[in-house]
């Protein structure tokens, strides 16, 4: 995985898990390892494979009589804008001066 599953100690965001799930289906993986390693309840990987696979996030295939699922390009494109977002928004953190400090 590309980053840490939950970056900081507040609670994921959906499009956070989403990415996370993305994130882990690059190279094909069944869902009990997505859940696994997502840190997520049955209930709540059925909901986000559902959207994923509607959204064509994600595929799923059937690899030697296994079910796996695997990002697809427009998956892995989401993966971009989301990891470029998340940098930008780390660039312009740092820069932030606090109004209360510009007072001192």
């Amino acid at each position: 995985m590309s980053k840490t599953v939950c970056k900081n100690e507040n609670n994921r965001g959906k499009i956070q898990i989403m990415a996370d799930i993305v994130d882990l289906c690059k190279a094909g993986i069944r869902k009990t390892h997505i859940m696994y390693k997502g840190n997520l309840s049955y209930e709540q990987i059925n909901r986000y494979l559902y959207e994923l696979l509607e959204k064509d996030l994600i595929t799923q295939n059937l690899d030697d009589g296994v079910l796996t699922y695997r990002a697809t390009e427009k998956g892995r494109t989401f993966l971009q804008y989301y990891n470029m977002m998340l940098g930008i928004l780390d660039e312009n953190s740092i820069r932030v001066e606090s109004p209360i400090a510009k007072l001192a």
